[in-house]
């Protein structure tokens, strides 16, 4: 796919099977020097003809021990890398990205601007990930950080951040730029930045916004890398803190689509993926996942499935896995750090973000971030769970449903289906949004594949009804007079249009409707008999109650080299997953000439069409089955802006 700087679009991937991407915004002015227009030849004064130089000849121009050529030899070169991906191929291979690596530790000013300011340019795209390596490889990445660390320049700090959050997005260097620059940007860029500490003067706040901005790019790209990312930035001091106080300040200031709200929340939603890690570090999903579908299996053949006996066993199991975790530290008094994440202040705040903003990442991160917190087993996620019940965040995830932004509506159906473990969650969305929920089925008289929707949204769905369906005979009357019966019999039947995968969890869907023999008679008034609820796959009677779970929420993450360049390791770009991580984002730059690499999700217009920051995924799903009761992890154009009604009483 060819990459455009002055989009926002890219793909770079995340934890498992979760969206990633690139996107820097477009720069605003330009700081490098204006092209040389001349024509063909000029004559001076003198009558000597001049020429522009060639680009040897401009980077030949960096060795010189005059600094006016330098400063006028970095500032060219820095215009001709601009949007020139020939010009920045070229440039490294004559060895120019050394000597840029070198003029950022001049002592003058303006040099280490454009050094920074080429270094942005040569690393924008994932085209150029060589350049990306070769700065590396010349020491940039140590020489960026302690010009960081030293200058107090605030054009030099921005077009630095600027560079690192480029050099982020690729993958092989996310484990350097978290070993070396984490601790860097996060005490010299996001706490002073956030302002959770005065500043001295209101310039100081704006330069802080733009070099803020970068930095949290930078963190929200190296935050999906790995288990040891998430925990190495959790154990940051002061950075949940800060990130919380930002975040908090933003939205009271109605700056909810900022670019670094965006970063900041992507950033939250990371650290939030499998949270239940913060208090027992061997936290394993797979185990669970192994053992509860072992216990399913150890229920009395005879007994239908969705029994009382394995409803009992269930809420047993689920009991006894609260009391083994001990402290509940969601109500701690005063909270701190990671303590944070799972807070009621920050759930209000994800809802308020799901209500306000129209930018299609911050909802799609919002509603991962919700998503994650929701699917772990410890005390925090029981009370998240409720917490979004309480502050009627059920209607306002529901009404974003009707989204035409798949992305949005794929993580906010697997927060819904997440949320659907408490008991009283599952009936709300049984009552009121079965009708949203079977829209995004195809139709029985569709002839062609609805391309706005994705399988890993039909597989949310599906995981939604599945737990609707099994629990109660009403909400199954429900789906039926939706018309959900024969969508799910027509997509039962739809391979290859939707996979193997979907179809088969269509069938299991309509066996478990089957099992409420109180509904026959309705059933077969509708013209229904026995054999139309085995439509398509059929499966042995003991899996009909579980649906596999996507590779995006079991085990340990997911090799980089199996993960979709357009997914975003949040899990709710993977569709059925539980949980969700934010993936690579390039920097923005405040600067023209600042070639930024863009943050993990991608643009909302033309270019989010192009590369969702999670997207046309090539999703592996497990020979295994999951209990249809764990929760899924995961990462436009909202009503043009409009704000919903928040949900009555009803919704409580």
């Amino acid at each position: 796919m060819k990459f455009v700087e002055a989009e926002r679009y890219g793909a770079v991937p995340l934890l498992q099977d979760e969206m990633v991407r690139e996107s820097p915004p477009l720069p605003d002015r330009d700081d490098s020097p204006p092209p040389i227009h001349r024509t063909h030849l000029l004559k001076g004064k003198d009558g000597l003809h001049w020429r522009d130089p060639t680009l040897r000849e401009v980077i030949e121009y960096l060795d010189s021990a005059d600094k006016v050529e330098q400063l006028n030899a970095s500032g060219y070169l820095q215009h001709l890398t601009f949007n020139d991906n020939a010009i920045k191929e070229e440039t490294r291979e004559l060895k120019g990205i050394p000597k840029l690596v070198k003029l950022l530790g001049s002592d003058v000013t303006d040099i280490q601007k454009n050094a920074c300011g080429c270094l942005k340019n040569l690393s924008f795209g994932k085209e150029n990930d060589s350049n990306k390596r070769a700065i590396r490889a010349a020491g940039g990445i140590t020489a960026l950080i302690a010009l960081l660390r030293q200058t107090p320049d605030a054009h030099v700090r921005e077009e630095a951040t600027a560079a690192l959050w480029n050099l982020s997005s690729c993958d092989d260097l996310k484990p350097v730029i978290l070993e070396q620059c984490s601790d860097a940007i996060v005490h010299h860029v996001v706490v002073p930045g956030s302002g959770i500490e005065p500043l001295a003067d209101s310039e100081s706040a704006l330069s802080n916004s733009n070099v803020f901005r970068n930095g949290t790019g930078v963190l929200r790209n190296v935050s999906a890398a790995s288990v040891a990312a998430r925990k190495t930035l959790r154990a940051c001091p002061r950075l949940v803190d800060s990130l919380v106080h930002y975040l908090t300040r933003a939205i009271l200031s109605n700056q909810v689509d900022a670019r670094a709200v965006e970063n900041v929340v992507c950033i939250l939603r990371n650290l939030s993926y499998r949270i239940q890690e913060v208090e027992d570090p061997n936290y394993n999903p797979r185990v669970a996942s192994d053992s509860s579908d072992s216990s399913a299996r150890e229920r009395s053949r005879s007994a239908p499935s969705g029994s009382p006996k394995t409803k009992k066993k269930d809420s047993k199991r689920k009991k006894a896995v609260h009391e083994h975790n001990g402290r509940n530290s969601y109500s701690a008094p005063s909270p701190t750090g990671v303590e944070l994440l799972w807070q009621p202040e920050l759930v209000k705040l994800y809802l308020r973000l799901l209500q306000e903003s129209s930018n299609s990442d911050t909802l799609e991160a919002s509603a991962g971030a919700i998503q994650n917190l929701a699917a772990c087993d410890f005390d925090p996620s029981v009370a998240v769970r409720a917490c979004v019940r309480t502050e009627k965040g059920l209607p306002v995830l529901v009404e974003l449903l009707r989204l035409n932004d798949d992305k949005v509506v794929c993580a906010v159906t697997t927060a819904l289906r997440n949320l659907a473990l408490d008991q009283r969650n599952r009936e709300l969305i049984g009552k009121y949004a079965m009708k949203d929920l079977v829209s995004k089925l195809p139709r029985p008289d569709q002839r062609a594949r609805d391309a706005s929707v994705s399988d890993a949204t039909v597989g949310a769905v599906l995981g939604i009804l599945f737990e609707t369906v099994k629990h109660s005979a009403d909400f199954t009357r429900n789906v039926h007079e939706c018309g959900g019966t024969d969508r799910l019999r027509y997509l039962a039947r739809s391979h290859p249009m939707y996979s193997a995968r979907i179809c088969k969890y269509a069938s299991q869907v309509l066996y478990v409707m089957w099992q409420h023999k109180e509904l026959h008679d309705g059933f077969k008034r509708s013209g229904l008999k026995e054999s139309d609820f085995y439509s398509g796959t059929t499966s042995r009677a003991r899996d009909s109650t579980t649906l596999a779970r996507p590779i995006s929420s079991q085990g340990a993450e997911r090799p980089a080299n199996l993960r979709s360049e357009n997914l975003d390791d949040s899990g709710s770009g993977s569709g059925t997953g539980r949980y969700g991580a934010m993936g690579s984002t390039c920097s923005v730059s405040g600067t023209g000439n600042a070639d930024y690499a863009r943050s993990t999700y991608s643009e909302r217009s033309a270019s989010r069409n192009l590369t969702p920051q999670y997207q046309p995924q090539v999703t592996q799903f497990p020979g295994n089955y999951q209990q249809v009761d764990e929760p899924l992890y995961a990462s436009v154009h909202k009503r043009n802006g409009h704000r919903g009604s928040a949900g009555g009483d009803s919704w409580v």
